[in-house]
């Protein structure tokens, strides 16, 4: 059966609304992919763990210690890491009652913070919120193991710039998505207020920045609504 053009409207505005995320796994899991390549994990191997893992703090984990991690201690790692998808998808599966088990279960996969987050907030202003889910989820998935496998097949260690360019654009990510919404997103003033903060907090709150400036901007920005609808006739 073929899906309907209201389906098809709100898989494409996902696909649409993730591009945002799409450049920010493009630098992330191009570095996941050559430290594969370095740590001598094949190309397979390194999109396989991309597809299958789908997380880039623990895959980073996975590749840096796989000499050195037991079954039994990367289990363990796996379950921790990743026990926040656990309460995702609880949230989720509220949203998408009508969606058959088995479809729900196809779906899992794509389930990331970034998709969440989209969903949560932009995916209950589309037609189909499910729909939308799969839109961000295949566009981002899909993206993050192309850039393993680009990462991968360069198989060179980021460079000086690259690293501080990922350092930036990560705080920037999550910035974003704390600000998007349906209507009248901040995404444009959250990026500019990372960029001229980042680098100046960084340097006094060390690897804080990372939670510092998304929260800190997000809830700038957030009485800056507050106090503009306030002041509205």
């Amino acid at each position: 059966m073929n899906a309907s053009p209201l389906v098809r409207s709100s898989f494409l505005q996902g696909c649409r609304d993730s591009l945002p995320v799409c450049l920010t796994f493009m630098f992330l899991f191009s570095s996941i992919g050559a430290l594969a390549s370095k740590a001598g994990f094949s190309l397979l191997q390194a999109t396989a763990m991309t597809l299958t893992v789908h997380a880039a703090p623990l895959q980073a984990l996975i590749v840096q210690q796989s000499d050195t991690l037991g079954v039994a201690a990367l289990l363990v790692a796996t379950v921790v890491v990743n026990f926040r998808f656990v309460i995702m998808s609880s949230v989720l599966a509220e949203q998408f009652q009508h969606v058959s088990l088995g479809r729900s279960l196809l779906s899992v996969q794509l389930l990331s913070i970034s998709t969440f987050t989209l969903s949560s907030r932009c995916g209950r202003a589309a037609a189909d919120m499910h729909a939308y889910y799969l839109g961000c989820g295949v566009a981002t998935l899909g993206c993050a193991i192309a850039a393993t496998a680009a990462g991968h097949c360069v198989g060179a260690t980021p460079s000086f710039f690259v690293a501080e360019l990922i350092a930036i654009i990560l705080p920037l990510h999550f910035t974003a998505l704390a600000c998007h919404a349906p209507a009248g997103n901040r995404t444009l003033q959250a990026t500019i207020a990372g960029f001229a903060l980042t680098p100046l907090l960084g340097s006094q709150l060390g690897s804080l920045h990372v939670l510092v400036v998304p929260l800190g901007v997000a809830a700038l920005l957030y009485a800056a609504d507050t106090c503009t609808r306030g002041a509205a006739p």
